[in-house]
């Protein structure tokens, strides 16, 4: 299997770089989906399996969400930064936000052609944009109202 590895002078084969970057990319889409949808879902589902009573699985599913996003989420910027080493691109120069850019300096194209949006704030907006689409849904369309009577 070495062989298969080896090389040149001990580097890896091109193909291998492409595979574990496809790999990549494909857990960065999925695991956006995840960090939105499914983290949010599998809280209160464990919550519920493991409380005695609706608002106690309620408040630690609420409890345990936050921190479940951030070190998933965390994971998910590591999986990027592998991601964008095996693509050979250059690291972005830090650039302030975009609220706090002057309408005088240069233009939201020209910061975009210098430095295009990576794969995890892309596949970032969409799941979240997606994930707010479907609560919205669900919401208006599938969850059951039982307000009370007024008095």
């Amino acid at each position: 299997m070495s062989e298969l590895l080896a090389h040149g002078e001990g580097t890896r084969p091109p193909w291998l770089d492409r595979l574990e970057a496809a790999g990549l990319a494909l857990a960065i889409v999925v695991g956006s989906a995840l960090l939105w949808i499914g983290v949010p879902v599998g809280s209160f589902w464990v919550a519920a399996r493991i409380t005695p009573d609706g608002v106690t699985a309620v408040l630690l599913a609420l409890l345990a969400i936050p921190p479940t996003m951030a070190a998933f989420g965390w994971l998910l910027y590591r999986a990027s930064a592998r991601y964008e080493d095996l693509r050979g691109v250059p690291e972005r120069p830090r650039s302030p936000p975009a609220w706090r850019t002057s309408l005088g300096e240069e233009r939201a194209s020209e910061r975009r052609r210098t430095s295009p949006r990576s794969l995890i704030d892309v596949a970032m907006t969409v799941s979240a944009t997606a994930a707010l689409i479907a609560l919205t849904i669900w919401f208006f369309f599938f969850a059951e109202m039982h307000l009370s009577p007024l008095p």
